[in-house]
């Protein structure tokens, strides 16, 4: 009789673990394919997977378009005047230096220039935008659309309703004369030439737009507001929503940020719902505005189909609305 570690006869040998396969070598980038420089009066584009999230810079360029349509890891931007440029969207930071007399639309998680003027901005910026030692820079909400600029977006990790385009932090503040200002909107869907862009069609463009206009700091045309708060996890509630807030009322600011349990005591106070306190991860925030706007958003939450998710969202108090979304959109700042 044969012991365990016996084999039987005609038995197969043992199979072996067959060897992991090598990870395929990432193939070598030219560097030379990643930038723009020194180049004049010219229309350089490039075309959706051509940067597939690399860093790509620009640099001493004059009178330029210049087209980046692609998810970006992160951009500079050195030394260029009189240009038109779109960059976007970017995963980490876009850093804009020593330019002049640029329009630039720019969608990213953070943005900074310094030593810049005269300079015209259409942003989406996921933290607060910052400026130093510059002058004349106009800012505007991110008003452009291309068919692949979404599923962009969602690769770069931005969430198209947390933009704080208009909290512009200026290192070098000057009360008596601001280095910055806010461009009228309606200028931000012209900062380029985008009948130079034969990438994009016109019907591209008249699609709605990913990244919603948003008000922020801007006069807002009614006092009645109604401030809306999203629980973790409600993105296509979220989305459900925005559309709805874009086609019937006035959309004022939006963010979406994790809280510290203080902070969400202090929101959901109201609610009287302990466990509110407890959420882990992502809070939204979306505040409207409008005549009757506080009963129309509630008509809307019970009578459509966004009544299934009314668990997973909040209406503040109309008496609550004013000191919480301050304190929401505008107090409790971004862990960095």
């Amino acid at each position: 009789m044969g012991g365990c570690d016996s084999k039987a006869k005609g038995a197969s040998p043992a199979k072996t673990k067959p060897k992991p396969k090598a990870a395929k070598p990432r193939a070598k980038l030219n560097p030379a394919d990643y930038i723009f420089s020194q180049r004049k009066d010219a229309v350089l584009i490039k075309e959706e997977g051509s940067v597939a999230g690399e860093q790509f810079n620009v640099e001493e360029c004059r009178n330029c378009d210049i087209f980046l349509l692609d998810n970006i890891a992160t951009s500079f931007v050195d030394e260029c005047h009189d240009c038109r440029i779109f960059i976007g969207p970017v995963e980490t930071s876009v850093f804009i230096r020593n330019c002049s007399n640029c329009s630039l639309v720019i969608a990213c998680q953070q943005y900074r220039c310094r030593e810049c003027q005269d300079c015209k901005l259409a942003l989406f910026c996921g933290t607060e935008p910052i400026i130093e030692s510059s002058q004349n820079m106009q800012f505007a909400c991110f008003d452009f659309n291309y068919f692949s600029l979404r599923g962009q977006m969602t690769r770069a990790g931005l969430k198209p309703w947390n933009n704080k385009w208009w909290m512009v932090y200026d290192f070098n503040k000057n009360e008596d004369k601001p280095n910055w200002s806010l461009l009228d909107q309606a200028e931000a869907s012209r900062l380029l030439n985008l009948e130079k862009c034969p990438s994009i069609a016109q019907e591209e463009l008249e699609n709605e737009g990913v990244v919603p206009v948003t008000l922020g700091s801007r006069p807002w045309p009614s006092q009645e507001t109604c401030f809306v708060v999203f629980l973790p996890d409600s993105e296509h509630l979220i989305e459900a929503f925005m559309s709805r807030a874009v086609s019937s009322w006035t959309l004022c600011r939006t963010r979406a940020v994790q809280l510290k349990e203080d902070q969400l005591k202090t929101l959901f106070a109201w609610a009287k719902e302990p466990r509110l306190a407890k959420c882990r991860g992502e809070i939204t925030g979306i505040q409207v505005c409008g005549n009757n706007v506080f009963k129309e958003v509630q008509d809307t939450l019970t009578n459509t189909g966004m009544v299934t998710g009314a668990k997973n969202l909040r209406v503040v108090p109309q008496k609550e609305t004013e000191s919480l979304s301050k304190q929401f959109f505008e107090t409790w700042k971004d862990e960095v």
